[in-house]
């Protein structure tokens, strides 16, 4: 049985509650030969036989609650990230999540990835083509949708909280896998790897971490990716300056005069809160000690005339 026999029951079937009552997902029909010979100028990547078979009996479902489905590649914007290309954008749901399908040189297009927004992550669904389809079906129909969405969004989650723990250095990742030395050694010093060839229960790569300013790298078509540039925020834990607290002026300014005459012999500044001498008043010359002419007794002080 051939990849399109195999997920044509998963299209063409009704699909129906938990209590046997169809829903709303219906399958759009198929495409003329003409129709298809026209669409591989614009298909994003080549049109394989099972899948040129597909689009035959179905060119996407519609009413799912994804949004509809498009097997055609002409529905959708194509996707931004080069990265991922060639890529065939399936479904933009209601919250702006864009599931896309890389084509590659697989019977089907895979794999399929769920890529968010906010956080900015791409979540691994699934290896291809019908095991989405059979997963959608299937959760569709359970009433599990919303709670498979849910599960997506804690893994995008946990992927961005753990982009730092999940990054390697290149040089680490040379000593860890020969297999991808060659690809390793073309990365700048700075960029990160993630390798998400295995398999775990948050799979996905932190593509916003590098910023706007970011640049991305991938190993050929392996789930294996890299970025490196200035880091955005989030990259690194924004952390509050710690705001030291304003010394007194008198102790900034003997602070600053011993910085200044530590070269030079600059005369300390005057204290504002003692007056000068010559700015004493009655006030203050009471009570300090007097000395010359006015220290003298009367009797003993002698005016004489200038020669």
């Amino acid at each position: 049985m051939s990849a399109s026999d195999a997920t044509m029951p998963l299209i063409s079937a009704p699909w129906l509650n938990a209590e046997g009552n169809p829903l709303s997902v219906i399958p759009l029909p198929g495409l003329r030969e003409e129709v298809i010979q026209s669409l591989e100028c614009s298909y994003p990547g080549i049109l394989s036989p099972p899948m040129k078979k597909l689009l035959s009996r179905s060119c996407g479902l519609g009413g799912t609650e994804l949004g509809s489905i498009d097997f055609t590649g002409c529905w959708f914007l194509e996707e931004p990230y080069a990265i991922f290309r060639p890529a065939l954008t399936l479904a933009i749901d209601d919250a702006e999540r864009r599931w896309i399908a890389e084509v590659g040189n697989g019977d089907l297009p895979g794999p399929i990835w769920c890529v968010f927004p906010h956080p900015e992550v791409a979540v691994y669904v699934s290896d291809d083509l019908a095991t989405f389809l059979a997963t959608l079906r299937e959760r569709t129909c359970q009433g599990e949708v919303s709670h498979w969405l849910d599960d997506l969004t804690a893994q995008a989650r946990a992927v961005w909280a753990q982009r730092h723990a999940g990054a390697i250095r290149p040089h680490q990742a040379h000593r860890l896998d020969p297999a991808i030395r060659g690809w390793l050694m073309t990365l700048p010093a700075s960029a990160y790897v993630y390798d998400l060839r295995a398999r775990s229960a948050a799979r996905g790569w932190p593509y916003g971490v590098a910023g706007p300013s970011g640049r991305h790298y991938r190993c050929g078509r392996l789930p294996v990716f890299a970025v490196a540039g200035l880091p955005a925020e989030g990259w690194r834990a924004s952390r509050r300056k710690a705001r030291v607290a304003h010394a007194q002026a008198p102790a900034m300014e003997e602070v600053s005069f011993v910085v200044e005459t530590a070269g030079s012999r600059r005369r300390p500044p005057v204290n504002r809160e003692t007056p000068a001498p010559w700015t004493w008043g009655p006030r203050e010359l009471k009570g300090r000690g007097r000395s010359g002419f006015h220290s003298m007794p009367a009797a003993q002080r002698e005016l004489r005339s200038c020669a």
